[in-house]
């Protein structure tokens, strides 16, 4: 799936110009809901109550040629499918972005019915927002729960922490050892140093 860089590079390479033929069907625009034009007319003059259609090429849909150059003004995928069609500026919409739009399409339109697009394609990217933002809480979590790891087993004692060698202490050998140096008898008297009677 070909994903263009901005909305410039879609427009010059992911549409296809549209040809009227009477073998298509009668068809809205998904954006406007206003139709299209798809058939030649007779006398070769375009007809007032429809607009004319381009169709974009990566997924083959007909939309008002107008109706999607507003569309992309504030969104960047497909307004029939949702294929993303290039990569999202981010920005929300703005006040000049509205302007723009009225100015391209309300003449055709009337204004209620594109604020009305307008309002559904907004509540859609805060709705996308929100899903965003809640996929990083999610992967910031994430990350916390690895560090949290990783301190805990960098900190962890272990059997090996204690011990140099296989071999395991007896303390109370150890408490034997130290009563002989003291001096200590078997019985547990403690036996009298001589003491050198050779002193002057």
């Amino acid at each position: 799936m070909t994903v263009f860089a901005n909305k410039q590079d879609f427009n010059n390479l992911g549409l296809e110009q549209f040809r009227q033929s009477h073998t298509h069907a009668s068809q809205d625009c998904s954006i406007c809901l206003q139709p299209l034009a798809v058939h030649p007319t007779k006398d070769g003059i375009p007809d007032p109550k429809c607009h004319a259609a381009i169709r974009v090429a990566a997924c083959g849909h007909i939309v008002g040629k107008d109706c999607l150059d507003a569309w992309l003004d504030v969104g960047h995928t497909c307004p029939t499918c949702k294929r993303l069609l290039f990569e999202a500026t981010g920005d929300p919409i703005t006040q000049r972005d509205i302007n723009r739009i009225l100015r391209t399409l309300g003449p055709s339109f009337g204004e209620d019915a594109i604020m009305v697009v307008v309002a559904r394609l907004m509540a859609r990217q805060e709705q996308e927002r929100a899903r965003m933002r809640q996929a990083h809480e999610i992967e910031m979590e994430k990350i916390k729960a690895e560090e949290t790891q990783e301190n805990y087993d960098k900190f962890s004692l272990s059997d090996e922490d204690f011990l140099d060698s296989g071999d395991e202490i007896d303390f109370d050998e150890a408490d034997d050892d130290k009563e002989i140096e003291l001096g200590e008898d078997e019985d547990g008297d403690f036996e009298e140093e001589e003491q050198d009677e050779d002193q002057n």
